[in-house]
């Protein structure tokens, strides 16, 4: 029992120190760049050594995989957060932009680790089971809200629209030479949901 107990302690210790190394890493990240995301910084930023950095992360690819998950995180977290606060369908879709493209979140630097990421040869599994669940999440809030202002099959074609946008968004983010910025990603999808709106009008039958 008492190995039992000693095993489970050391498992937690380990989490917590790969949680506080992920969270300096993504501090690191934001403020000198993803080239100069280092073991020796992220160590230095989360007061640790070298070699507890290492052992907790093979190489640098997988800390920026665990800081994008830690930036998606946040991300779900500013989403639920503004999504309690909407009333109506409609506010609540704005409340998944504004979670999305929140201005501490939506940097270049985080759109050039997710990018990172998806430029290898062969992404792992664990990263596009990430992107999997992201999208899902994604799809189903803006779905869910669309249903309630258009017809299903509107909806359905406008979410996988939006979804697209927002990614896109991302990607511009990304660029060195294309500058976007949260306000600006916002209004524009504002713009297409607006239109679409305008475009599939939820008739009194689909209401009943």
């Amino acid at each position: 029992m008492s190995q039992v107990k000693e095993h489970n302690v050391k498992t937690s210790i380990g989490q917590i120190r790969r949680a506080d190394l992920t969270k300096a890493a993504y501090y690191v990240m934001l403020e000198h760049g993803l080239e100069g995301t280092t073991v020796a910084r992220v160590g230095e930023k989360a007061g640790m050594s070298h070699g507890i950095v290492n052992y907790h992360f093979k190489n640098k690819m997988e800390l920026i995989h665990a800081v994008v998950k830690y930036a998606n995180r946040l991300i779900g977290d500013n989403v639920a957060e503004l999504m309690r606060e909407a009333k109506t369908p409609r506010t609540k879709l704005t409340a998944v932009l504004k979670g999305n493209f929140d201005p501490s979140i939506f940097t270049r630097e985080n759109a050039r680790a997710w990018l990172m990421l998806y430029g290898q040869t062969s992404p792992s599994e664990p990263f596009l089971r990430l992107q999997r669940l992201i999208y899902s999440r994604l799809q189903s809030n803006l779905l869910y809200n669309l249903k309630a202002l258009m017809p299903k099959e509107s909806a359905l074609v406008a979410s996988q629209g939006l979804a697209v946008m927002m990614d896109g968004f991302w990607l511009q983010k990304a660029m060195e030479d294309r500058e976007i910025t949260s306000e600006l990603a916002i209004h524009l999808c504002d713009i297409y949901i607006n239109a679409m709106l305008a475009q599939s009008p939820l008739s009194e039958e689909s209401q009943a």
